[in-house]
C-alpha cells in the first residue's frame, strides 16, 4: 500500500508526529509511505526517526520540496 503524506509547511515535530499517526493507523501491514515536507529539518529528523524505528527509507527529493520513501516490511506471521 503506498500512502502520499503530505506535510508541507509544518514545523518540526509536527512531520514526525503526522508520520507516527500514520504508522500507527497502519500497523498490521506492509506500508510504503511518500512523505513530503518543506522543513529543513526533516532531513535529519526524519532518518533518525527511521533509524531508530527500525523503517527503511530514501531521500527522493531535496528541493524544492523534500521528499522521504519510507517503507516497513511485513511482519512475519507468528
Amino acid at each position: 500500500m503506498l500512502i502520499k503524506l503530505d506535510t508541507k509547511r509544518l514545523a518540526c515535530p509536527m512531520p514526525i508526529i503526522k508520520l507516527k499517526k500514520c504508522l500507527a493507523q497502519n500497523s498490521k501491514q506492509e506500508v510504503q509511505i511518500l512523505m513530503e515536507l518543506t522543513d529543513a529539518g526533516g532531513l535529519k529528523d526524519i532518518p533518525a526517526f527511521c533509524q531508530q524505528q527500525g523503517l527503511l527509507y530514501e531521500l527522493v527529493q531535496q528541493s524544492p520540496i523534500i521528499e522521504f520513501k519510507i517503507w516497513r516490511q511485513a511482519l512475519p506471521k507468528s
